[in-house]
């Protein structure tokens, strides 16, 4: 018997039939592209159309900007909504689904803890917190011999996904995984829950002020420096990066007044960024697009000593992390 609520997808019935898949407290993402977790090949859903998950206090469903929508009861949400047991959800214009309660509650925690592991001495670093640095500075979690001061950022999402940052880029982690850093081979591994520190997510991690505008008088402009003001300012010029950080920057702001909790909070969906850098044709090629542009954004801001992780990119989704932010 299942111990989680499930979550029953009925397609286009000429086409993929029916299935169910359990919800857990991780973030399942709904949607036509292959790197979501619920994939619906289906030409009306978008490529990351929502997001379901479920807590304490129930389901709850998040449409990611999708173009056709997504329908509870009828009604088009926009934002995170409860989804009662016996609801009728809807994608688009075809793909019907119904949340299903447990069968029997659950009888442990929801969320692996993890850890890394030294695969020459079996040693184990427990990921207690939502960044792990590896690299030769006396400030990282896990201190190596290597020419990097960091040379590798986890970063781990409350929802469970954990995602390596090497050289501004993102590469998602599954439990198993290996890599390499200097003469340290590691691997990612699952522990024992109770032996886990309590983990969490820490929103002065970046204490950043983002201030950006699109119609200053010479142009887009975005600046980045400290949240309390002195020490270095970063001034970003290149229109599209500048489009990018006002999205993330007007989400992150939206989000806030509307009372989102700080691990929901600020995320937009890749297709939204890309339909508002380069305009919906732009869609077919725009994860690449997308991928080089943020690269683009994190090495100007690591050159400038900012912490280039503050571009912050989950399976369809990206956030921009900073203590203030300021639409101008």
């Amino acid at each position: 018997m299942s111990r989680f609520p499930e979550l029953v997808i009925r397609a286009a019935p000429e086409s993929h039939g029916q299935w169910s898949v359990p919800i857990g407290t991780r973030h399942l993402s709904v949607g036509r592209a292959p790197d979501n977790d619920i994939v619906i090949p289906d030409g009306d859903i978008s490529r990351h159309h929502a997001l379901v998950w479920s807590t304490e206090a129930g389901v709850f469903l998040r449409d990611l900007g999708s173009a056709n929508g997504t329908f509870v009861d009828g009604e088009r949400v926009h934002e995170v909504v409860a989804i009662p047991y016996g609801a009728r959800l809807r994608l688009g214009s075809k793909v019907e689904l119904e949340v299903r309660p447990p069968l029997q509650a659950p009888e442990e925690p929801l969320v692996r803890a993890m850890a890394l592991e030294d695969l020459a001495g079996g040693t184990r670093w427990p990921l207690h917190s939502d960044r792990f640095t590896v690299g030769s500075s006396a400030q990282a979690d896990l201190r190596v011999d290597c020419p990097e001061d960091q040379a590798v950022v986890l970063l781990i999402y409350a929802n469970g996904e954990i995602w390596l940052g090497r050289d501004e880029d993102d590469t998602r982690l599954s439990v198993g995984d290996e890599l390499r850093v200097g003469s340290m081979a590691l691997r990612l591994v699952e522990i024992d829950q109770s032996t886990m520190p309590t983990s969490q997510s820490e929103p002065d991690r970046y204490p950043y002020r983002l201030r950006v505008g699109l119609d200053g008088p010479t142009g887009p402009l975005a600046e980045i420096g400290l949240a309390k003001g002195g020490g270095p300012t970063h001034r970003v010029t290149a229109e599209n990066r500048v489009v990018l950080l006002y999205l993330l920057a007007r989400k992150a702001i939206e989000d806030r007044e509307a009372g989102l909790g700080y691990d929901d909070r600020g995320w937009c969906s890749d297709d939204d960024i890309v339909v508002g850098v380069w305009g919906r044709s732009a869609l077919t090629a725009g994860g690449n697009r997308l991928k080089v542009l943020v690269h683009r954004v994190r090495k100007e801001l690591k050159e400038d000593g900012f912490e280039p992780w503050c571009i912050e990119k989950r399976s369809g989704l990206i956030r921009g992390r900073f203590e203030v932010v300021e639409l101008s």
